[in-house]
């Protein structure tokens, strides 16, 4: 099994949705003519793509994997009372 191959077993959603957004975002570049209206429509197609991609990852795969780092102790501070009155 290729690299790709394996790559693509574990990430069939993911790989789907890349392509979907690919096609989506040329069809605007082909079709749309003006600058800013191609902005407009291709913001949200990155936008869902990204949100589809956190919605789709595991928890496990989010979590911080460095749980391993000691936390210190807070420090107390102390404050000297003034002797002015």
């Amino acid at each position: 099994m290729t690299k790709w191959e394996k790559f693509y077993k574990n990430n069939k959603t993911m790989v789907w949705a890349a392509i979907v957004a690919v096609v989506l975002s040329i069809g605007v570049l082909i079709g749309v003519k003006d600058e800013v209206t191609r902005f407009t429509l291709i913001m949200p197609i990155f936008a869902g793509f990204i949100l589809f991609s956190i919605l789709t990852t595991p928890d496990e795969e989010l979590e911080d994997t460095s749980s391993e780092v000691e936390e210190k102790p807070a420090k107390k501070t102390t404050f000297k009372k003034s002797s002015r009155r």
